[in-house]
């Protein structure tokens, strides 16, 4: 692991090293409010192929995560630096064919909790995904990471493959990967905050809203209980579409009584 030196500085330092060096590619967050897949279709004008091609959810194009090949000239990071964007993916570094590096990262659409649990895994948020790689131990990083030889974060903070990266030959069905209960508590504190504001954003745009009616302060307090209720003590980083229903269900009862009275 390194310090954070920037984005475009982490990935020339990584190609620029003596001997053998992989090739650069970014991985693109589909749900970023700052339309990661988008700036790079219109910056660099390259292909970027959907990480959930293949899959049962390969239609779910409003969020789709994208993998795609770069250089250190790409006029995409240009877009990074200059959006100060903190969502929209992370940069990596490995030596494996496209497609390699493709599958890998495919196969962590879905991962197991501790309870043995299946949820998506929201791999191309850089502050969770980052988060989980610095509080597994090095075997858990090094089959995380797979074919991947350094991840680098949109602050320019490099992860190193701990041992000799290696691509699963084939590529395991998801979920695969189980993270560790320790693992998940400390992630799920880091979190939180997320968490809850992410809901928010998602009941916001729901209409009906059931936030309308109240200061944020108190919408947040309401939003944070009902999460909380939902989650006990697994703190997913996103809900499921039945539990955002529920939630939002819950707080249309809520604002219907309080206007009774």
């Amino acid at each position: 692991m390194s310090e954070a030196k920037g984005f475009r500085a982490a990935l020339d330092a990584l190609t620029q090293q003596p001997g053998e060096t992989g090739s650069a590619y970014v991985v693109l967050s589909g749900t970023s409010e700052s339309k990661p897949v988008q700036n790079f279709f219109r910056t660099d004008g390259l292909t970027a192929l959907p990480l959930f091609m293949g899959t049962p959810y390969a239609a779910w194009h409003d969020v789709m995560p994208f993998l795609a090949q770069i250089n250190t000239a790409s006029a995409f990071i240009d877009w990074v630096e200059e959006s100060h964007s903190e969502d929209w993916g992370w940069g990596l570094i490995s030596r494996a064919p496209f497609d390699d590096v493709f599958g890998h990262i495919r196969s962590l659409t879905k991962i197991t909790l501790a309870d043995g649990h299946e949820v998506f895994f929201r791999y191309w948020a850089a502050r969770f995904f980052g988060q989980i790689l610095h509080n597994l131990d090095e075997a858990g990083r090094a089959n995380l990471m797979g074919p991947i030889e350094a991840i680098v974060l949109p602050s320019g903070e490099t992860i190193h493959h701990p041992g000799v990266p290696e691509v699963a030959s084939p590529v395991p069905s998801f979920p695969w990967f189980s993270l560790p209960s320790e693992v998940q508590k400390r992630v799920a504190a880091l979190c939180w905050d997320q968490l809850v504001g992410n809901t928010m954003a998602v009941l916001a745009k729901t209409r009906p809203s059931p936030l309308s009616r109240y200061p944020e302060p108190i919408a947040r307090r309401k939003v944070e209980r009902h999460v909380r209720r939902l989650c006990q003590s697994n703190v997913p980083t996103e809900l499921e579409p039945s539990q955002l229903q529920s939630i939002h269900q819950a707080l249309m009862q809520e604002a219907s009584m309080g206007s009774r009275r």
